[in-house]
């Protein structure tokens, strides 16, 4: 091995730290409903979902990707979060589903930014949707915004309208062949059943032979993640 080749691997080698020390921090981080794991092919893919827990977008259930840049960390270009279904949002693009981040992360400050203040803000975006004041420059979807200003009945009911699709999609078959993206099963009473007790009295529970997807899933009507 050239030493320009040893050079670069250690510099693969120390970035891929740096994005497992971001997944890290998020551990310690009040992100209450907001969940992601990286791709397990890609480290520089992240798979993620929210569920809504206030507001008017209250029991949503969205589907978004993070996508660091090349240099992630070293350089001023900004994660890219990507919906992956039709949200209907003043801040997320119609056509491709792109989050504006840039009233809050204009660009990346090595040091200062991490990864979990963009997830804290697509918590906050969603959860506090009407008390956030939106520069017209980063308006993403300009039909969402005039109905919220103008016509707010007709703005809650596409909201309702996309919260209800949102959660049709919950157990859909995931897009992407990637060990690590986040499935949901439907309530199983025989699978799931002694680990929803265990967690009632909060212990750990002897499983022999776990799910292929694991043990996370959702009751039906409640959309509450419930995993262990």
């Amino acid at each position: 091995m050239t030493l320009d080749a040893e050079d670069k691997l250690l510099e693969t080698v120390l970035q891929e730290y740096k994005i497992l020390t971001e997944y890290e921090r998020l551990q310690s981080e009040d992100l209450g409903g907001v969940y992601v794991t990286p791709s397990y092919d890609n480290p520089f893919l992240w798979f993620g979902v929210i569920f809504v827990r206030d507001g008017v977008y209250k029991g949503g259930v969205f589907r978004f990707t993070v996508s660091l840049p090349n240099r992630f960390p070293n350089d001023s270009a900004v994660p890219v979060v990507t919906f992956q279904s039709e949200v209907f949002h003043p801040l997320i693009s119609p056509t491709d589903g792109v989050l504006n981040l840039a009233d809050t992360f204009p660009r990346w400050r090595t040091g200062e930014n991490y990864i979990w203040q963009v997830l804290k803000y697509v918590q906050f975006v969603f959860q506090s949707a009407e008390d956030h004041t939106i520069h017209a420059e980063s308006v993403a979807n300009n039909e969402a915004h005039e109905l919220m200003h103008e016509n707010r009945p007709e703005f809650v009911r596409r909201v309702e309208h996309c919260v209800e699709d949102s959660q049709s999609k919950l157990y859909d078959v995931p897009p992407v062949p990637d060990r690590n993206y986040i499935c949901f099963d439907r309530f199983n009473p025989d699978v799931h059943g002694p680990v929803l007790e265990s967690m009632k009295q909060n212990k750990v529970p002897e499983v022999t032979t776990p799910p292929s997807s694991g043990l996370s899933w959702v009751r039906k009507g409640l959309y509450q993640p419930l995993t262990k």
